[in-house]
């Protein structure tokens, strides 16, 4: 786990909340750019907490290599306007926190990505679904796994699903397939776009709908 923000008070805090609960663990952190992607380079963590804003510049080109290495990365941020939003989220971000919203819920957040979920400050979420309404077509939406009628997931993805399914954790996994936990990961949160999905239980069933029907 690596903490980038700039405020040191602020990044204490994150800091002693993720070093109390079981099963986290601070590699490292950071309050600018250049310590930061030192960080991302070489910590080998599996899990990030990113300002947007670091000394030095933006934190989003550090979200999108963390993404590209295999860190899954929740901004904590106190911007919540649309173009903020959509670049960290374009950029990978996994998980987006108003520091006034969440500040307090860092760790349980982090829980949350590591089980595959993605954690959305309410007032965030409500932003993104109201955008998501007002671009759908008027036309009757089509079924839910219509879009992912047309998925095509790898041999390793569809191992990695009927391990999923059987109740492995993401740790059982890495050991069954001979892999590290971010490379699992990084083939988890493809198996999500293609599915269209936010969680292992959707994914599972979402998959063995689709084989039922081929």
């Amino acid at each position: 786990m690596i903490v980038l923000e700039d405020d040191p008070h602020i990044r204490r805090g994150v800091v002693r909340q993720i070093a109390s609960t079981e099963g986290f663990r601070v590699a490292g952190e950071a309050g600018d750019v250049t310590a930061g992607r030192a960080l991302v380079e070489g910590s080998g963590a599996a899990l990030g907490v990113f300002d947007l804003e670091l000394e030095g510049g933006s934190a989003i080109p550090l979200i999108r290599e963390a993404t590209a290495r295999g860190i899954a990365v929740v901004v904590l941020t106190v911007w919540d306007d649309d173009d903020k939003v959509y670049e960290a989220l374009s950029a990978g971000a996994a998980g987006y926190l108003l520091k006034g919203d969440a500040a307090t819920k860092v760790a349980e957040s982090l829980q949350i990505v590591d089980e595959g979920g993605a954690p959305i400050s309410p007032t965030i979420a409500r932003r993104l679904l109201d955008d998501f309404r007002a671009r759908a077509a008027p036309a009757a939406p089509a079924p839910a796994d219509t879009a992912a009628e047309h998925a095509e997931l790898t041999p390793r993805e569809r191992e990695i699903i009927e391990l999923f399914a059987k109740g492995a954790t993401y740790d059982d996994v890495a050991r069954m397939l001979a892999m590290s936990v971010n490379t699992v990961r990084h083939h988890v949160r493809g198996m999500y776009k293609k599915l269209h999905v936010s969680s292992k239980t959707e994914a599972v069933t979402l998959a063995y709908r689709l084989d039922s029907r081929a």
